[in-house]
C-alpha cells in the first residue's frame, strides 16, 4: 500500500509593513479568510490557497513588497469577473486585467499594498489543464 504524501500545500511568507492595510486587502479586495491575526503574523486563506503574512521593517532579510507569488486557477477571466469591481478600486498601477502570453498562460495580476506581486494564471491551448493536479 502506497505511503500517503507528506506534503499538504505551499503557504508562501509575504512581508508587509502594516498589518492591517495588509488584511484589508486580502480580506476585502481578493476575498480571503483570516484565520490567524496574532501581533506581527496573519494566515489568510480562500479555496485552498494560503499566503502567511509576516510585519517586517525594511531591514528585514525578506522586506515588505519583494515577493512574488503565483496562483494556478481553473478560469482566470471568470475569477477576475468576480474580483473586477473590487480590484477597480485600487489604482490602475496596482493590477492588470487578463491576458494571453505566447507560454500558454492567460494571467491577470494585482499588487497588495506592499508591493508584493500575486499572479493568477491558467493554462490554455496545449497548457490548457496541465497544472491542474487533482484529476
Amino acid at each position: 500500500m502506497a505511503r500517503p504524501s507528506p506534503f499538504i500545500q505551499v503557504t508562501p511568507f509575504l512581508g508587509v509593513a502594516a498589518m492591517e492595510p495588509a488584511l484589508a486587502f486580502y480580506r476585502d479586495i481578493l476575498g480571503f479568510t483570516v484565520f490567524v491575526h496574532s501581533g506581527g503574523y496573519a494566515y489568510v486563506e480562500r479555496e485552498r490557497i494560503a499566503f502567511r503574512l509576516l510585519e517586517l521593517d525594511d531591514g528585514a532579510r525578506n522586506p515588505p513588497g519583494c515577493s512574488h507569488a503565483y496562483v494556478d486557477v481553473a478560469d482566470a477571466q471568470a475569477l477576475f469577473g468576480r474580483l473586477h469591481t473590487a480590484l477597480a478600486t485600487l489604482a490602475q498601477d496596482r493590477w492588470g486585467p487578463p491576458r494571453d502570453h505566447v507560454y500558454g498562460q492567460r494571467e491577470f495580476w494585482v499588487r497588495d499594498p506592499d508591493g508584493n506581486l500575486i499572479t493568477f494564471g491558467e493554462g490554455i491551448g496545449l497548457n490548457a489543464g496541465q497544472w491542474d493536479y487533482r484529476r
